[in-house]
């Protein structure tokens, strides 16, 4: 956290230098720093970013979702999350939303 507060206050980062970089320049850019990963950086792009069309396939919670909501025998891995969202295009992050939102109902209902 102290990296990317000094990139921000460096000028090195900025949200508005972020908001013109594609997906995959911001992930490369992000994960760089020590400690950030692409789960990291899927999640700001789809919360602090608002971006359209990105996917968690790393995320547990997600896999558990999917497994169940798609009647898997197994926890699918990372690309086949990846390879089943790719039907999700170009709406991928509101497919995850809804997925992470029938999975927190389910626990609460």
């Amino acid at each position: 956290m102290r990296t990317v507060a000094s990139l921000f206050r460096d000028g090195t980062l900025s949200e508005a230098l972020l908001r013109d970089l594609s997906d995959a320049e911001i992930e490369a850019r992000l994960t760089a720093i020590p400690g950030i990963g692409p789960w990291t950086v899927h999640g700001f792009l789809i919360i602090a970013l608002d971006r359209p069309d990105v996917v968690l396939p790393g995320d547990l919670a997600l896999r558990k979702v999917i497994r169940q909501r798609y009647g898997l025998d197994h926890l699918p891995t990372p690309t086949e999350v990846s390879e089943l969202a790719d039907r999700w295009r170009p709406y991928r992050s509101l497919a995850t939303a809804y997925l992470f939102e029938s999975a927190f109902e389910a626990a609460s209902g």
